[in-house]
């Protein structure tokens, strides 16, 4: 598969390369199509197989898998789950562990012996142990802007692994090896977009499919979260492998307001003016009387009002205090909510923090390689070398009390979480070079000596910013050939 360089695109910026991939991914749909009419909406399927002059290369193949099984110590939970369903029923046969011990290793042996019986194998995360599945989600995290992660599924003729049911992330399944059919449900009542993934469905549950295709080789099927699937192998070929490509794991504006309403309400009531002690100021005394479920009869003073009646007395008394109840509350919120506005860039610079520490570490290509840390160890740095950052997205900074932090993926590793977060502390005044630096994105470089570090315009603060990060990994340089050095 093309991984993203268009013919004749010298130095591409990562989200070029990201873009073209995307495109290749979904042809003939071009990628503005598909967010503007398919993306978190409704399913797409493309049908290439058929096409001679479609050039499928799988990624993965069963032989691939069979090697990971006999050379990476897979286990049984964590790197892949056996399963298959009986009478509509999902079965997980993996070997668990004995209390207080660790995962058992899978034996290649044992897993294709129950491959052979009509069990379904799903590799978790095989971007650990494939390079290529690897460099495919770390280009297309630059498209979507969050985590991106696959499995992988081989499945023996005429079975079936998994039963209904719905993910909490979008997924573009690409056929790698035989044919599979696939039933596709719309989501249900209130689950459209869910952050959580689903129990496994009955066919009673259901109802009928809008969507019942077969995939082939090199032929794509995108579903929204939310969306209910089943997929059997067909009888024409002796095992089907797919892949799993998926995105937007509770990356939503749900998880956006997590993030900044509860600093929102700190901030908000922290302060010394009139708004924050209006928010610590005390509740109603008598709140309790009138408020809460069991004094909630909102419904009936409706039916009594509408059937021309009227409310008197105590009830009216309640009815009344209950509104200014709502009232206040809302003018509370509102004082919260302007307090919540001005967190936007720290909101999302908490969610770009999440997003590094969860993304994979960056798949360079060797141009790339070439050009950071690892292609130039201990590569001196001048004012006249030419800088950028390694790879549009990878390192943001941020502002933590007095001084610039800056966070990256470099130190990441395939496994998810495998690393903590490294940041690294710069003073305040470093914080205008470093934002230059990550602006500055292939194919354009800067002069080290032209990064803005006001007031003073030191050669050497300059120098020593570049120097941490290009020996952390995450910038690029090259020289120029000629030029005295200071």
């Amino acid at each position: 598969m093309d991984m993203g360089v268009a013919e004749g695109e010298e130095d591409p910026s990562m989200k070029s390369v990201s873009g073209t991939l995307l495109s290749t991914l979904l042809e003939p749909v071009a990628p503005s199509a598909f967010f503007s009419t398919y993306f978190e909406k409704k399913p797409l399927h493309l049908a290439r197989s058929a096409d001679p002059d479609y050039p499928h290369e799988p990624l993965l193949t069963r032989k691939d898998v069979e090697e990971m099984l006999l050379r990476q110590s897979l286990r049984y939970g964590v790197d892949l789950n056996v399963t298959n369903v009986v009478d509509g029923v999902r079965r997980t046969l993996d070997l668990l562990p004995s209390a207080g011990e660790d995962p058992v290793v899978a034996e290649a042996k044992d897993v294709m012996s129950n491959l052979e019986s009509g069990c379904s194998v799903r590799l978790l995360c095989p971007q650990m142990h494939s390079d290529d599945v690897w460099e495919l989600c770390s280009i297309l995290e630059t498209t979507f802007g969050c985590m991106v992660g696959a499995n992988a599924y081989l499945t023996p003729t005429a079975s079936q692994g998994f039963a209904p049911h719905y993910d909490d992330v979008d997924v573009f399944i690409l056929q790698q090896e035989g044919k599979k059919r696939w039933r596709v449900y719309p989501p249900l009542k209130g689950e459209v977009l869910p952050r959580k993934s689903s129990r496994d469905f009955r066919e009673d549950e259901i109802g009928k499919p809008v969507l019942d295709v077969v995939l082939g080789e090199g032929d794509l099927l995108y579903l929204p979260r939310g969306w209910i699937h089943q997929a059997v192998t067909t009888r024409e070929d002796t095992h089907s492998l797919h892949l799993t490509v998926s995105c937007m794991q509770d990356w939503s504006w749900s998880a956006m307001l997590e993030e900044v309403l509860p600093e929102a309400i700190k901030r908000a009531s922290g302060g010394a003016g009139a708004e924050s002690e209006e928010l610590r100021g005390g509740m109603p005394r008598d709140f309790l009387e009138y408020m809460g479920v069991m004094h909630d009869n909102d419904w009936a003073i409706k039916d009594v009002r509408k059937n021309g009646g009227t409310v008197e007395g105590e009830e009216r008394t309640k009815v009344r205090k209950r509104t200014q109840f709502r009232k206040l509350l809302k003018s509370k919120l509102s004082l919260v909510l302007d307090s919540a506005l001005r967190l936007a860039d720290w909101g999302a610079d908490e969610m770009g923090k999440s997003f590094l520490w969860d993304r994979l570490p960056p798949a360079y290509s060797e141009e790339e390689k070439a050009d950071t840390s690892d292609g130039q160890p201990g590569a001196p740095i001048f004012p006249e070398t030419m800088v950028r950052i390694s790879r549009d997205g990878i390192a943001r900074v941020v502002v933590e009390g007095d001084k610039a932090v800056v966070y990256h993926c470099g130190d990441n590793e395939r496994k998810y979480h495998g690393n903590p977060l490294s940041p690294l502390d710069f003073e305040l005044d470093d914080a205008p070079a470093i934002e230059c630096l990550f602006k500055t994105v292939a194919p354009r470089w800067i002069a080290v000596k032209d990064l803005p570090h006001p007031p003073a315009e030191d050669f050497d603060d300059k120098v020593d910013i570049v120097k941490a990060l290009f020996e952390e990994g995450i910038v690029a340089i090259r020289q120029v050939e000629g030029v005295k050095r200071r």
